[in-house]
């Protein structure tokens, strides 16, 4: 962003002479193509502020005094146009890993449990899956057992 502060009408115009490359009480000429200017970086001096947006300034191909200021509108920043397509919304699934149990792992929980006192639930639970035995378990009930021990406090 630019921004440029003039004295007066007089200080204005003599940059925007300068800018076309005219020179003080020479007749204003025909509006040329400008060639393009290289500007020096600017280094602010304040701390860098969220800053309102100000009107742009257009250059003056010639300018008398007796002429009117006719204010411009502003220049609004338009983005690109770009199409937009409607996205499906997808379900996300979850990546899980199937865990298998031997009868041993069922085991090893089932007796930690049986250590501290809790024979009858685990008896009860093996009752819910219709065997007196861990043995006796089907290899798709296993993740199922383990989920309950897990549910009673056994580490599996």
């Amino acid at each position: 962003m630019i921004h440029v502060d003039f004295k007066d009408f007089q200080d204005m115009l003599s940059f925007a002479r300068q800018l076309l490359g005219q020179v003080e009480g020479e007749k204003a000429m025909q509006p040329q193509r400008q060639p393009a200017m290289q500007q020096a970086p600017v280094v602010p001096t304040q701390p860098a502020a969220p800053v309102a947006p100000t009107q742009p300034t257009t250059p003056m191909t010639s300018v008398q005094p007796t002429d009117p200021v006719i204010p411009t509108q502003p220049a609004v920043p338009t983005a690109p146009a770009q199409s937009i397509t409607p996205v499906a919304p997808t379900q996300a699934t979850v990546p899980t890993t199937s865990v298998t149990y031997t009868p041993d792992d069922l085991a090893r929980a089932a007796f930690a449990l049986m250590d501290s006192g809790r024979q009858q639930e685990l008896i009860g639970l093996l009752q819910q899956f219709g065997v007196n035995a861990i043995p006796e378990l089907k290899p798709e009930q296993f993740g199922a057992f383990a989920t309950a021990l897990r549910g009673m406090g056994a580490q599996i």
